[in-house]
């Protein structure tokens, strides 16, 4: 026998025998010793249950990564968004890399083509413009990355999608326009209230928006009187510009369709300080909005008056994107298509 054994076993033996001196009250079996190395804990000693604290990690051992790309950080909904989804994934121990493609479609492409490299677990790809960003996208589901599309209104390369009825934005921002001229205006003649839409046509998924929006002509006391075609993700300062040459062109025009909530709150700008008096008699409906500016729409004291919450707003569509995500992400079973429910927000009265 190992002399280090020998040297050890009575060792053992003489501590297990003073701790079974010092159990409380015990009586031992007339015929059985005690076991060697086998003395079970006092009942307060019993160890707890182990808890699994260590983030996820990938086959090698490494921290799992999530690429995001979007279209400009500069969007208020999408930075609201963004910041969420960081969040949700972080308390994993999961990272999220946020890429604003800056309105650059090469821009974009070159992100995609990084995060390939980077060997990331997952994308998540909102497109400036969904055709150019096919091959990346091609090229990093054969790298071994799961990708999900957002939004896009089929299935193209993704392999998973998450999309909203962009048309049906665009029409319950127009339903919101008409209830309010008819409420405004209950006496005026057919096609007698002036309406503007400020939105764009540049792709197919926004330009569904903008014919959304032109559902206001099916309003009968609207009338459409002029578009005006923003730039992409425009600032509160491009919504104010645009406003202000509306109503230089068009002084009688009451009621407001605009693509997002930034250029919304630009246009909520131009107004106040263009009829500061009868603001009561004036509208601006937006496409999406920011969970900040919530209090503002419902508040009914500004021309800013209502918006279509995608997903019910950014908290409920990070959390459905944080879930998917973490699926494809982790292996596990997940939906191919998620529809993202739409919510009005407007004036409570």
């Amino acid at each position: 026998m190992n002399k280090r054994l020998c040297v050890a076993f009575p060792i053992v033996l003489a501590a297990a025998m003073v701790l079974a001196a010092c159990a409380p009250q015990a009586t031992p079996a007339p015929t059985a010793a005690p076991k060697p190395a086998q003395t079970e804990p006092a009942p307060t000693a019993a160890p707890k249950p182990a808890q699994t604290t260590s983030s996820p990690t990938a086959a090698s051992g490494r921290k799992l990564r999530v690429g995001y790309c979007i279209p400009d950080a500069a969007n208020s909904f999408l930075s609201a968004l963004t910041t969420r989804v960081k969040e949700l994934f972080a308390a994993d121990g999961i990272e999220v890399i946020v890429a604003s493609g800056d309105s650059d479609a090469a821009k974009q492409y070159n992100q995609i083509e990084n995060f390939i490299s980077m060997k990331v677990d997952a994308l998540i790809v909102m497109a400036v413009d969904p055709v150019s960003v096919v091959s990346a996208v091609q090229e990093a589901k054969k790298a071994g990355i799961k990708v999900l599309g957002v939004p896009v209104d089929n299935q193209g390369p993704y392999d998973a999608y998450m999309h909203t009825d962009q048309f049906e934005i665009g029409q319950l921002a127009a339903k919101m326009a008409c209830d309010f001229i008819n409420a405004t205006y209950p006496n005026a003649p057919d096609k007698s209230v002036e309406v503007a839409i400020a939105s764009q046509e540049s792709t197919p998924e926004i330009k569904k928006r903008t014919d959304g929006f032109r559902t206001i002509e099916s309003c009968p006391k609207a009338k459409l009187v002029t578009y005006v075609d923003l730039p992409a993700n425009p600032a509160p300062a491009e919504g104010v510009r645009a406003a202000e040459n509306i109503l230089t062109a068009h002084p009688n025009v009451k009621v407001f369709l605009v693509i997002g909530d930034s250029a919304a709150m630009g246009f909520s700008q131009a107004v106040r300080a263009y009829a500061p008096k009868d603001l009561d008699k004036y509208a601006i409906f937006s496409g999406d909005v920011n969970p900040e500016n919530i209090p503002l729409l419902e508040g009914c004291k500004d021309p800013y008056r209502g918006a279509v919450a995608i997903g019910g707003g950014p908290e409920e569509l990070a959390q459905r994107t944080y879930e998917l995500v973490k699926k494809m992400v982790l292996g596990q079973p997940f939906p191919a298509e998620t529809k993202d429910p739409l919510v009005t927000i407007t004036c409570k009265k």
